[in-house]
């Protein structure tokens, strides 16, 4: 046995053996770093890691079988004693292993010195003094597949990771209109973590080819830019929910690692059809670019998709919410008869409470069945859903924005306001989360805040058509007729026309008075009078002359059922006929249940009054 131990040193098998395995690990590290760039397949390093396993034993066997020689290899055994050089290439091979451990130590020691160290208990209590909080931005992941097709997909990925980590107590996640606003840049990470505000951004990329995903991801501390955490996953597509699931969980770790973060036990729903799960990302994007065709598209495809997977609450919470959006995104001015909206808000109630018998804990289901409750005039119950979507999700900004729009339609401006600004605080990005704020502060009287938060959301979204009109109608409340000019005129610019009186728009923006206004209020529809009124601050001409009247038991118009807008200087809250409107429309019962909004009060039992709020602007 010593003999043939003797043999194998002297024939350099065991040099070879580990020279074969530092040049090995150095390849593979290679390999690693140009898979990407160079577009590899994701099965590159699999490749790479079984033929080095391969070609392992054949380097020990040719290495006891053959010798080099001067004159080039030949058989061992036909190489005389005297001949052999084996002792001078032993030596080579020694320099060879070396150098390569060289490298080895010094990877490693790089990899020590950057990667930052987890925290010592006096080192968290000081971060904690000095008001750091464990926060992460999540952006989009790139698409690196071969036909740059998987977008959709890609940011799938990253929206369900976000969602696995915004359900982790104390930890703020960045809004995902922020987060995604950076898709495709090359800014410095270090820019974005501190423009986003959070300590922490994760990034990635995707790369499907076939059944095959690729997927990167790296966490990165905003401060410094090091990186605290990076893996690569090469797996089959069937994985994907493992994949998220691992992603979120390592993220958790690490910042519970240096955070001090109690992270708990994290999961979302998942379906095991990934034909259902795949059209059901395609939805979701389609909701969020929103539009007629998008959505009718969308509800489509959700059909379908709860036909392969019936328990896929997902898929139920943003077909209500598709349905909740429909009377809103009509194209070319087509506005949806009264019987359809009906049916639409039917349907938003039926798959929202589809989506909470699923998952009880669904917090944006809860926000979506709130407010199609409210549209159907069920206050009560659709507060308290919103309620509920609140105590769920306190940090979703789509919740709290949802939430927002309802309370300060109803009265409880305040506690709306609070919901708004803590919405565009954790998302700034998100366009229609500025159009709510803009709203609730023009109802508190403070326009030049309003027009601010209108003008913000147009510069972050200028296809969405809601702040052109509300700064339209801001102006008009301020009783400001060339900004209201200013403001339509660039509203039809951007082609966002107005619903009714088409053929007086050209005239109202040429007006040069208030009395021609009055002129034209007399040949309108309906669009022109209301403008009218809210100019001249004409409390009876607004509920004579306007569709906010109507002789039945409710408003007849829900978009026009806006009771506490700020108008005629307080003194439509002591118009009778604003008193009876209120009452139509339902907002005693809903008062006695939660609460009075701190401008009213209850007179006996059945009455009440209500007084202009004061305000920073009083």
């Amino acid at each position: 046995m010593n003999s043939f131990l003797a043999e194998l040193r002297r024939r350099n098998v065991f040099r070879v053996a580990a020279a074969y395995l530092v040049v090995g690990w150095v390849l593979l590290q290679v390999v690693s770093l140009i898979a990407d760039p160079l577009g590899l397949p994701g099965w590159t390093d699999t490749f790479f890691i079984v033929l080095l396993g391969v070609g392992f034993p054949i380097a020990l066997l040719l290495a006891w079988a053959f010798e080099m020689t001067p004159e080039g290899m030949k058989l061992t055994v036909a190489v005389p004693a005297d001949d052999s050089i084996a002792g001078q290439t032993g030596r080579k091979l020694d320099y060879a292993i070396v150098a390569g451990l060289v490298v080895l130590v010094g990877v490693i020691v790089w990899q020590q010195l950057a990667s930052p160290q987890a925290a010592t208990g006096p080192e968290l209590a000081a971060r904690a003094e000095a008001g750091e909080g464990a926060s992460v931005a999540v952006l989009p992941f790139a698409d690196m597949s071969p036909d740059s097709d998987q977008a959709y997909f890609a940011d799938g990925i990253s929206e369900e990771i976000l969602n696995v980590l915004v359900r982790i107590p104390d930890l703020q996640v960045a809004g995902r209109t922020s987060s995604f606003a950076y898709r495709g840049q090359d800014q410095d990470l270090r820019a974005i973590g501190s423009a986003l505000n959070v300590s922490h951004v994760l990034e990635g990329s995707v790369r499907r080819s076939g059944t095959r995903l690729r997927i990167t991801a790296q966490l990165i501390r905003s401060e410094d830019g090091f990186h605290l955490w990076s893996e690569t996953y090469d797996r089959e597509l069937t994985d994907i929910f493992d994949i998220q699931d691992e992603i979120a969980g390592a993220v958790a770790d690490e910042l519970a690692t240096s955070l001090g973060l109690e992270t708990g036990a994290i999961s979302v729903a998942r379906t095991s059809d990934l034909a259902a799960y795949e059209s059901f990302l395609h939805a979701r994007q389609l909701f969020r670019e929103r539009g007629q065709a998008n959505l009718e598209l969308a509800a489509a495809m959700l059909t379908e998709t709860l036909a392969r997977d019936p328990e896929y609450g997902p898929s139920w919470t943003l077909l209500a919410g598709v349905y909740l959006v429909m009377p809103y995104y009509r194209e070319n001015n087509n506005e949806p008869a009264p019987e359809l909206r009906v049916r639409w808000n039917a349907l938003a109630v039926e798959t929202a409470r589809r989506a909470i018998a699923i998952n009880p804990a669904d917090a944006q289901a809860h926000a979506f069945l709130g407010s199609a409750l409210a549209e159907n005039w069920n206050w009560i119950e659709g507060l308290d859903m919103l309620d509920r979507a609140v105590a769920l999700a306190p940090h979703d900004p789509d919740v709290l924005d949802t939430a927002a729009q309802i309370l300060g339609k109803v009265g409880y401006g305040t506690e709306a306001l609070a919901l708004s600004e803590h919405a565009v605080a954790l998302d700034p990005q998100g366009a229609i989360f500025r159009n709510t704020l803009g709203n609730l502060l023009a109802m508190q009287g403070r326009f030049d805040e309003s027009d601010a938060q209108f003008r913000a959301s147009i510069d972050i979204d200028p296809s969405l058509r809601f702040p052109y009109a509300n700064l339209m109608w801001s102006h008009a409340r301020a009783g400001d007729i060339a900004g209201t000019q200013s403001a339509l005129t660039t509203m039809l610019d951007r082609g966002h026309p107005a619903r009714v009186d088409e053929d007086l728009i050209d005239r109202f923006i040429a007006a040069r008075s208030l009395a021609d206004v009055q002129l034209l209020a007399t040949e309108s529809r309906g669009f022109i009078r209301i403008l009218y009124a809210l100019l001249a601050s004409d409390t009876e001409y607004y509920f004579s002359r306007t569709p906010v009247e109507d002789t039945g038991e409710r408003p007849s118009n829900w978009a026009n059922f806006s009771p506490f807008w700020r108008t005629f200087s307080g003194e439509i809250f002591s118009n009778p006929r604003w008193k009876s409107w209120v009452r139509r429309g339902g907002l005693m019962d809903l008062w006695r249940a939660r609460g009075f909004p701190p401008q009213c009060r209850p007179l006996g039992a059945d009455d009440f009054e209500c007084v202009l709020p004061q305000t920073e602007v009083d």
